[in-house]
């Protein structure tokens, strides 16, 4: 597009972030924000330009052009604000925008200067006018040039970011609801926030900002108004347990995390090839393509923003038998990058195709199977009684596959789960017992995050989501990867459960009783949970625990309890259990609880199909 143009880092500098920070905390959750926000500006580069937005029953935008104290212009948050509002903002003698590296002395007076909220009114009751807040940031970052091409906006390197900082829900101004879930008109209400926020969230995609919603605390946020806002402009809604260090990093990934415009994915395939489903971060898009491909039957997919933490996943179904021995498909990706380059990507495939049942099954990836079932799953459980009637799916889909690809048992009319597929099989039991289908999660807003997390993220990150990865600390700091089975809770050992949202280190009893090596473990586990979430984003929340505290819940309710399995199955689908000794073994077998959760036999077993032979 620009020839002869090299990009150099400062390009970044067009791409700006405003932080838009909840003024309605009490004094702990305050004082967690502020370490968060010093430590996310003192993390940025030196050209990144940030502003600073608050908002509770007004917004306050704060003015960068006072050095000495923190300034701000204050506008009503009860309805969106007006052209002359905007008008009298932007074109007035306030700096709004600034690089860090000039701004960093005012931001930090301004983060110190925030104060707890006085009124005596519950957590959830407290006017917030979160909509209009993110209305004025977005007509910061438009800037006066809006007005002077009339609402077309001037075309920046990647997307610029607004990232809210909310603690509770919105419930002043455009896009709320009532403060209370009673209030007789609510679903009316609700309908209407919903399609206003699914609207700025659009507005906001069409001028190239995306906007990352990260939510703390315990006041419920009402997660199904925010998500359409986060959605629409390829943004995510994250929730934390607090604002401290989970929030502090995740603050500073999506800032950070390199983000290309203007998507646009195109995928061909063989005339034999029907695409009957897409999933992730985009929706169809209609092209002219007449004058370039005369018969052009690509499906055209428009991607808000353009990520690597983002994944695709396609269905498809054959439209007649093939009779050719490849198949062909084609997947194109367009984007402006950060540096304002036009970037390019075909990928070409060919797969060959078989008559041969054996062949298929080798040549089945359980990994992706197992994802690709769950997403498609995942988008139809909106609610939890959708959720539920999905975990019968999946045992429906468990006996389909016995029955058409799985050998028959002998003196019964059952079928043997297919060994060369064992892997999806242990995946979709977890998947069914998980925080995305299961119960293991308290509540539905927690539930509607992690699906649409889950809908959009990067094949790693939702093949952890999935099925966990269990890994066992051993003498010398390294680490020995085990199932994910309740066997792997041996009391002289350290283990790091990876769940891609979560990572838990939970520490035996044993272990724990020796001080110095118990040490050692939980610095070696902590270590790796670190370098397995390095670039992940969201950031995972990692937690450390000892046998038999409180929150051991957390990890054992995602292991497979196969404790009450026969010794010889357990050797078989555990085969570290034959390296312990006798007395061991015993120990192991004796600190187990007795609960009602059936094990994956018990499962395959109560589904009358035989399960798959251990590989």
């Amino acid at each position: 597009m620009r020839p002869g143009f090299i990009p150099v880092s400062d390009s970044r500098i067009s791409a700006p972030v405003v932080l838009v920070i909840d003024e309605c905390l009490g004094e702990q959750h305050l004082q967690h924000l502020q370490s968060s926000l010093h430590a996310f500006v003192d993390s940025l580069p030196p050209t990144t330009r940030v502003g600073v937005i608050l908002y509770s029953r007004t917004i306050s935008v704060y003015d960068f052009g006072e050095r000495s104290v923190a300034s701000a212009d204050v506008l009503h948050g009860e309805k969106s604000p007006t052209a002359e509002d905007l008008k009298s903002l932007i074109h007035g003698l306030g700096i709004y925008l600034s690089p860090i590296r000039e701004a960093l002395p005012v931001v930090n007076s301004i983060i110190s200067s925030l104060r707890p909220y006085k009124l005596d009114i519950r957590e959830p009751s407290r006017d917030r006018c979160l909509g209009a807040a993110v209305e004025v940031a977005m007509a910061i970052i438009r800037g006066p040039s809006a007005e002077i091409t009339g609402g077309v906006v001037k075309r920046v390197g990647g997307n610029s970011r607004i990232i809210v900082c909310a603690g509770g829900p919105n419930t002043y101004g455009p896009g709320s609801v009532p403060h209370s879930l009673t209030h007789p008109n609510y679903p009316h209400l609700e309908k209407t926030a919903l399609k206003w926020m699914d609207n700025l969230g659009r507005k906001a995609q069409r001028h190239d900002i995306v906007i990352d919603i990260l939510c703390a605390g315990t006041c419920p946020v009402r997660v199904p108004i925010l998500q359409p806002l986060a959605k629409a402009s390829g943004g995510v809604l994250v929730l934390h347990d607090d604002f401290g260090e989970a929030f502090g990093v995740n603050l500073q990934r999506a800032s950070n995390r390199a983000s290309g415009a203007r998507g646009l994915l195109e995928i061909r395939c063989a005339d034999d090839i029907l695409i009957t489903q897409v999933i992730g971060p985009g929706e169809e898009a209609h092209v002219d393509t007449y004058e370039t491909f005369k018969n052009d039957s690509a499906l055209y997919i428009q991607m808000p923003s353009v990520e690597e933490s983002q994944s695709f996943a396609i269905s498809m179904e054959t439209k007649r038998d093939i009779k050719t021995d490849y198949v062909y498909f084609q997947f194109s990706v367009q984007y402006a990058n950060v540096y304002q380059a036009n970037i390019s990507r075909v990928i070409t495939v060919r797969l060959p195709t078989t008559d041969s049942i054996s062949q298929h099954l080798a040549s089945v990836q359980d990994d992706v199977a197992a994802v690709l079932v769950a997403k498609r799953t995942l988008l139809r459980a909106t609610t939890a009684a959708e959720a539920v009637s999905m975990r019968s799916n999946l045992d429906e889909r468990i006996k389909d596959i016995a029955l058409r690809f799985g050998p028959p048992l002998t003196k019964s009319n059952m079928h043997r789960f297919p060994k060369e597929l064992s892997l999806l099989s242990e995946h979709l039991f977890h998947l069914r017992r998980g925080p995305l289908l299961g119960g293991i999660v308290g509540h539905e807003d927690e539930r509607l995050v992690y699906r649409n997390l889950f809908l959009n993220a990067s094949f790693d990150l939702s093949l952890r989501m999935v099925a966990p990865r269990c890994l066992m600390h051993k003498e010398g700091g390294t680490f020995e990867e085990l199932p994910a089975y309740d066997l792997a809770l041996q009391s002289d050992s350290a283990l790091v459960l990876d769940h891609g949202t979560d990572i838990f280190i939970w520490l035996g009893a044993e272990l724990a009783a020796d001080e110095a090596r118990c040490a050692a473990a939980l610095a070696a586990c902590r270590t790796l949970a670190e370098e397995l979430s390095e670039i992940r984003f969201p950031a995972p929340r990692i937690l450390a625990f000892r046998e038999g505290s409180s929150q051991g819940r957390y990890l054992v309710s995602r292991l497979i309890p196969a404790h009450k399995d026969p010794p010889y199955e357990q050797e078989a689908r555990f085969p570290q259990l034959r390296s312990l000794t006798v007395d061991q073994r015993t120990k192991l077998k004796s600190s187990f609880i007795h609960f009602d959760d059936p094990s994956f036999l018990e499962w395959m077993q109560s589904l009358k199909v035989g399960p798959p032979e251990p590989s």
